[in-house]
């Protein structure tokens, strides 16, 4: 199930339950006082490095007495945890963010860490030059109805493909299930993210077998709606209560979000042994996807032309994934 479907299908006597709960976040006055405890939560994919360092870093120290890093690993325990205040500060695909926000659940986008993780691997033998030679081909896909599912599915008839017509969308639960498929000759392509990517490369370097990285999803994105190559995918979100309360610590790892990505630009083998523990994954597979994932912190305010022109994007193919509209002013934060 994916973040948006689980949103979607949230029980509305709970929803409205966790709200009543936020709500009560909400009426906190603001101030700016120091945390006993504060963990940040990354995602379950690589940019989630920027967050660790930038804790690791200890530019939080002033503002809080241990400051943790740790990773939600699914969706449904992100989301959990955000409407009962257990989750504050977290990584998160940013239309989980907007659908979030635009439902009443009270998160606000700091700002964006990934602009672009998305590829199109060819399979042994398979020639893919352009995104017109997918046509008549089998092409996996993780997820369905997920981000990666309509930014393929955008692209593709952008390109005057119709999917499920000119194609075959092979849908797995995950994007890591689609790698062993691809490498077994399951399948002509697939769609694959970061770290996901990273690992078919390695992983059929180790079995003798040629895929080969042959498109980048980022820049026929950009070439087929005329804006520059980048799609923020994922960022720092915060909840409302929080940032009422506490001001100056959301200020301050975004400051040090930039400081940490700038660290993990120039020290990839440590960024990777950084968070290969957290993210459960090999270091190599994670220094391999640095340099793919298009790192470059930028504050939600700055963003906010290059966020709605991909939800916008999104919803032409499923409104509801940001809950069907684009979000207020508010939800994008800017110092």
């Amino acid at each position: 199930m994916t973040v948006s479907s689980m949103l979607a299908g949230m029980n509305r006597r709970r929803f409205l339950e966790c709200l009543t709960a936020v709500a009560g976040l909400v009426a906190l006055p603001a101030r700016a006082a120091t945390l006993d405890r504060l963990t940040v939560w990354g995602m379950p994919a690589s940019p989630s490095v920027v967050l660790a360092r930038a804790v690791a870093s200890g530019a939080l120290s002033s503002l809080v007495g241990d400051a943790r890093f740790d990773i939600w690993r699914t969706a449904d325990q992100m989301r959990a945890g955000v409407v009962s205040g257990d989750i504050a500060l977290f990584a998160a695909p940013s239309y989980a963010a907007a659908n979030l926000f635009n439902r009443g659940a009270g998160v606000h986008l700091v700002n964006v860490l990934t602009w672009g993780l998305l590829y199109i691997f060819a399979g042994q033998g398979v020639r893919l030059e352009r995104i017109e030679d997918l046509k008549g081909k089998t092409l996996l896909v993780g997820a369905k109805n997920d981000a990666p599912d309509l930014l393929t599915r955008f692209v593709l008839k952008a390109a005057g493909l119709e999917p499920d017509r000119d194609l075959t969308l092979s849908y797995v639960g995950t994007s890591a299930e689609a790698v062993p498929l691809l490498l077994a000759g399951k399948a002509d392509a697939a769609v694959l993210p970061e770290p996901a990517a990273s690992a078919a490369e390695i992983k059929a370097r180790q079995a003798g077998v040629i895929v080969t990285r042959a498109l980048d999803v980022t820049e026929l994105y950009a070439s087929q709606t005329g804006r520059p190559v980048g799609i923020p995918q994922a960022g720092l979100a915060v909840t409302e209560g929080f940032l009422n309360a506490h001001p100056d610590v959301a200020a301050a790892l975004h400051a040090a979000s930039m400081e940490a990505a700038n660290w993990v630009a120039a020290h990839p083998k440590d960024a990777a042994t950084l968070i290969a523990g957290p993210l459960k994954l090999p270091s190599p597979i994670i220094e391999a996807s640095l340099p793919r994932f298009r790192l470059k912190v930028a504050s939600a305010r700055d963003a906010r032309a290059d966020l709605e022109a991909y939800f916008e994007a999104l919803m032409t193919l499923s409104p509801d994934i940001v809950a069907g509209r684009l979000p207020e002013p508010a939800f994008y934060w800017g110092s």
